[in-house]
């Protein structure tokens, strides 16, 4: 495998950069102690939003055909990022595992 240039290497960078403040932005309006009535659309369209990421990454990240390993990072499935997503989301500990209990309780 080839490795990529310092140019390259310092584009990655600033993507992960620009997607760590654009993460940091949405973090911020949850520390909001008075949400206004677009503040709430806001946050009701983050949270579906953030479900359509998780849900992409979950279809690339998805058995070979007739295979054991991971589409995209040909790890055996698994892989890293499905165990990340499978601990975040279903971590009784977080808000995210909450809000859906009570979905399926109101539900």
């Amino acid at each position: 495998m080839d490795t990529p240039s310092p140019a390259l290497m310092d584009a990655f960078g600033l993507l992960r950069e620009d997607l760590y403040v654009h993460l940091e932005e949405a973090s911020y309006l949850a520390d909001d102690d008075e949400w206004s009535p677009e503040d709430m659309d806001r946050a009701r369209q983050l949270i579906r939003d953030l479900v359509f990421v998780v849900r992409g990454l979950l279809v690339e990240h998805r058995t070979q055909e007739g295979g054991h390993d991971c589409t995209i990072c040909s790890a055996p499935w698994p892989c890293p990022v499905v165990n990340t997503i499978h601990t975040v989301v279903k971590d009784p500990q977080r808000q995210f595992y909450a809000l859906v209990e009570r979905v399926h309780e109101n539900g």
